[in-house]
């Protein structure tokens, strides 16, 4: 397929109708921003710190992010940092504007990549324009652009991609280009697995590898396969480490059931046909007449709104009685696509519950999200349904273009106007102090803050900050601010706000001031504004301090959190037996100077990933780090080689002999050299099967 004026013509139409939806003209004209919520409070902090580090004069990505919890892996983490083309894009942007930008991009990749599978499928330009732009335009994105879901939404047109280019590597005309059909299956393919939300990349991946499977033969269907295996190959310098800390994370702990791991309930089939059935969450000017209503969240209003509009539906229903009518199973493609969306609507469903339980620990949440297929069988079936009027000789061609362009203004109006009620803007308005940031400033120095969510992105990564707000939490720390603040060891949320923490946990993780704008009680008041209070903690946690061997208790290492959380004493440390070896060695390892009387510990953090400690002590014993424990920490000591102990159970400590020394501690991200070199091979694998398949036969 050659494209001609008509189809440029087509496509240009497509894109700018797409726009039209999700860019106001108050973002054209920079008096404001696109609104998402959880851009504003967890992406663009991501993307500032990546940004700042990468753009600044050491030009390096960081592997340790010390902005939240007690610190947590940042390279390795693809949700805290993805690689999709898309994403890198957006670093050259300015923040403010970057989410905007990345949701045109997206919606304009999902409608063209949806236009060119229908195009190859066999589907004349109208029919595959419409099926492209309801697709991206569809409720399952239009809604999470309100929520503010940008890695989802940049994996979104990840399916019709797919499918497009393995449509074209499987087609027999195509023999002679084979071996570029190969590569771009392969290097889309690895785009795709580097995005930041894996789900819709794993359920993409997986729909293309059975399309290839089901249509593909001989040795073609295995040389198919296998660039597209090999292209994710390529990837496992990044997914090596990823998989390292997801072992290491809440998702193998034994919690309750997340709040937002949500099927889709049955009575929210409904909004389907009437998209405001249940009402709608408050942040859409429509919940002041009729408020989301009857689940326990408005989570379950983000996870399953998947409104297709009414004309797909009833697309849909005519295809299917005409299906049973004549007793014939759709053709290929269609047919794959049709399995394909109502297998993902059944697998959504509560029914596929009890299965999900026998699983153990968390891969994915939240099997309402498989309505990602769904939605697109929808949009498809809608392109394949303006087609076959349009090829229809009961009518004349002036009729049928009257009947279609009537059926399209009214999709257009529906569709159309539900996603524009997700499209809201922030206006732009010059950056301005935080609140209280002279007195942060002055007095924070190595300590960290508990800022209200809200308020969050206001400071910016100005200081470690122990709230969290991430799907991929480490255990550890997860474990130990629980217990500390007295809830329940279950418990099982990936939003920790650090200012509802309590007196105690603000203590034990070293926070020296709250932000808030609710009133406290158990805190001293610093400051206020109409805005929000300052409260200062008393007697916090210092971020480095010494422990002599005699104030250390050693005892095994799986009973250690639960003693830590029920020890009222901060004045001992808890460590592994294990580490008790460690004390008889130090005189032999480390050279003392005979000079320090009294035990000293100085904090300083000279970069993310490198934290340095001055310490003076008269005897043998260990200095504490208040930041989270990972394998990734190594430690030099007058430039020697240390261990690194897990302390407490969460935070980290390094056996120190009498004297004064230097500690410098480094990280490092577990698996990125085994990651690389596997990501090597699998591209001169890749190499050789590319080179082998020129010309080869069918």
């Amino acid at each position: 397929m050659k494209p001609n004026r008509r189809t440029w013509i087509t496509v240009g139409l497509l894109l700018l109708l797409t726009e039209a939806v999700y860019v106001p003209a108050s973002i054209l004209t920079g008096r404001a921003s696109l609104l998402g919520f959880d851009y504003l409070q967890l992406h663009i902090l991501r993307m500032t710190f990546a940004r700042d580090a990468l753009l600044g004069p050491r030009h390096f990505l960081p592997a340790w992010y010390p902005h939240e919890l007690l610190g947590a892996p940042f390279a390795a983490n693809l949700q805290s940092f993805p690689l999709i083309p898309t994403r890198l894009v957006l670093l050259l942007l300015d923040p403010q504007i970057a989410y905007g930008a990345g949701i045109a991009i997206a919606a304009a990749l999902a409608a063209l990549f949806t236009y060119l599978y229908c195009r190859r499928a066999g589907l004349g330009n109208v029919g595959a324009a419409c099926a492209g732009w309801t697709f991206a335009c569809a409720g399952y994105f239009a809604c999470r652009v309100t929520a503010g879901h940008l890695p989802l939404l940049e994996a979104y047109p990840s399916l019709p991609l797919l499918l497009w280019l393995a449509d074209r590597a499987l087609a027999p005309d195509r023999l002679q280009h084979q071996r570029r059909d190969l590569i771009a299956l392969a290097v889309a393919s690895a785009c795709i697995a580097l995005a930041g939300h894996p789900q819709v990349p794993a359920y993409s991946l997986l729909a293309a590898v059975l399309y290839v499977v089901i249509r593909g033969r001989g040795w073609r269907r295995v040389r198919i396969v296998s660039a597209m295996m090999l292209g994710l190959g390529t990837t496992l310098a990044a997914w090596v480490p990823m998989l390292l800390l997801v072992q290491r994370s809440t998702r193998i702990l034994h919690l309750a059931a997340p709040a937002n791991d949500i099927a889709m309930p049955y009575g929210r089939l409904l909004s389907f046909i009437q998209p405001g059935v249940d009402g709608w969450p408050d942040v859409i000017d429509l919940s002041a007449k009729n408020e989301f209503r009857n689940y326990p969240s408005d989570a379950y209003f983000w996870d399953t709104f998947a409104y297709v509009g009414l004309l797909p539906l009833l697309v849909m229903a005519v295809l299917l009685f005409y299906s049973i009518q004549k007793k014939r199973f759709p053709r290929w493609p269609w047919g794959f696509v049709a399995v394909l969306g109502l297998g993902g609507l059944l697998a959504a469903l509560p029914v596929v519950e009890p299965f999900r339980r026998m699983i153990p620990g968390t891969l994915f949440r939240s099997p309402a999200r498989l309505l990602y297929f769904s939605t697109f069988a929808a949009s498809v079936a809608l392109g394949f349904g303006v087609n076959a009027l349009l090829r229809n000789d009961a009518m004349n061609l002036r009729a049928k273009q009257v009947v279609v362009a009537c059926c399209l203004v009214f999709h257009f109006m529906d569709l159309g106007g539900t996603a524009r009620l997700f499209v809201q803007t922030l206006p732009r308005k010059p950056s301005s102090s935080p609140p209280f940031e002279t007195i942060l400033a002055r007095e924070v120095d190595s300590g960290r803050v508990a800022v209200a969510g809200e308020l969050r992105n206001r400071y910016r990564d100005r200081y470690d900050d122990v709230g969290i707000f991430d799907s991929l939490l480490l255990a550890n720390p997860y474990r130990a601010i629980l217990g500390l603040a007295g809830w329940p060891s279950d418990l099982n949320i990936q939003r920790v706000d650090g200012s509802d923490l309590p007196a105690a946990a603000l203590r034990g993780a070293g926070v020296r001031f709250v932000v808030t704008p609710g009133e406290r009680t158990d805190l001293d008041l610093v400051s206020e504004t109409d805005e929000a209070y300052l409260y200062r903690v008393s007697d916090p946690a210092p971020r480095a301090s010494f422990f002599t061997a005699a104030a250390t208790d050693f005892m095994p290492r799986q009973k250690i959190p639960d003693a830590f959380v029920t020890s009222s004493r901060s004045d001992r440390m808890l460590l592994p037996l294990e580490a008790r070896a460690y004390v008889g060695g130090l005189h032999a390892v480390y050279v003392s100077d005979g000079t320090s009387r009294q035990n000293t510990v100085a904090y300083l953090r000279t970069s993310s990933d490198e934290i340095r400690l001055d310490t003076a002590v008269a005897e043998p014993g260990f200095a504490q780090v208040l930041e989270s424990y990972d394998p990734g920490w190594s430690a030099e000591v007058d430039g020697v080689r240390a261990p690194v102990v897990v302390a407490n159970g969460f935070s980290m400590a390094v056996p120190i002999a009498p004297g004064r020394h230097t500690v410098r501690l480094r990280y490092r991200t577990p698996g990125r050299a085994a990651g690389w070199t596997l990501s090597i091979l699998s591209g001169l694998m890749f190499f050789g099967l590319v080179w082998k398949s020129w010309g080869k036969p069918v």
